[in-house]
């Protein structure tokens, strides 16, 4: 059997939401590493200031580990809602980006199914 190396990354089970969440292309969104913080505060868990990549890795698997994951989870929706409501403001206000705003709000939109899967498919929630 092999031995894992001293410097391999042990592999999340969040990996496809972290990877989702970090790339604004795919998510239509980007979430702060403070807006994290706070998140990871309101579930009670202390997460250090660090890469966006790091903290969103923190918060998932801490979070559940704790067994307040669908905790956590609401707060990222409750983000995503409020950039959606700004996209939606903003289309209002500039007519001439409705189409690019209309995608990330599509995208941001898909995040929240994305992360609805993951409570569902959790048996613990």
């Amino acid at each position: 059997m092999k031995k894992p190396r001293k410097h391999q990354k042990i592999k999340s089970k969040f990996t496809a939401i972290e990877n989702h969440l970090l790339n604004t292309f795919f998510s239509g969104l980007y979430i702060s590493s403070s807006e994290l913080i706070e998140i990871g505060n309101s579930v009670d868990l202390t997460l250090d200031m660090n890469t966006r990549e790091l903290l969103i890795k923190e918060l998932l698997n801490k979070s559940d580990e704790n067994e307040r994951l669908s905790e956590a989870i609401t707060l990222l929706n409750k983000i995503i809602d409020d950039r959606v409501q700004t996209y939606h403001k903003l289309s209002i206000n500039y007519p001439g980006t409705l189409t690019q705003i209309a995608r990330l709000a599509q995208k941001a939109n898909s995040t929240k199914a994305l992360l609805a899967r993951e409570i569902r498919s959790n048996p613990y929630e």
